[in-house]
């Protein structure tokens, strides 16, 4: 009797762990990306630098220059900074910058509807170039 309680209980653990640990994935990502990792998520390519909104926005700003990328819209906040561009062929590009700290922040860049995770890694190591 105690061996079929002890398999029973195995049993149960081992289908209610994948379920509760679930919400820990996200933790696990932000972590990654916490660390200076690239995480591409939901169309966005997301990776936190250790340079401040304004460095991060007049380093985007020279980047966008570089890549011949006409700014549409560009807003600094001491928080915050987001900057709308179009490429050669018309699509969008969103890069947002906002503060984690004084010294640090999360740059998130976008380009197009759905997102282009490679075309996006080339806008970040640009903007990371001019850091």
């Amino acid at each position: 009797m105690n061996n079929e309680l002890r398999k029973i209980a195995i049993a149960v653990l081992i289908g209610i762990v994948p379920i509760v640990t679930t919400g820990c994935i996200p933790l696990v990502l932000g972590a990654a990306a916490g660390a200076g990792g690239v995480v591409f998520i939901k169309g966005n390519l997301e990776k936190n630098l250790d340079s401040s909104v304004k460095q991060v926005h007049k380093a985007s700003l020279a980047a966008m220059e570089k890549l011949d990328l006409f700014i549409v819209d560009d807003d600094l906040d001491v928080h915050d900074a987001k900057i709308k561009a179009e490429d050669f062929d018309g699509k969008s590009i969103l890069i947002t910058v906002k503060a984690l700290t004084e010294r640090s922040s999360k740059l998130t860049v976008r380009v197009g509807v759905l997102g282009d995770e490679e075309r996006s890694a080339h806008i970040i190591s640009e903007i990371e170039s001019k850091l």
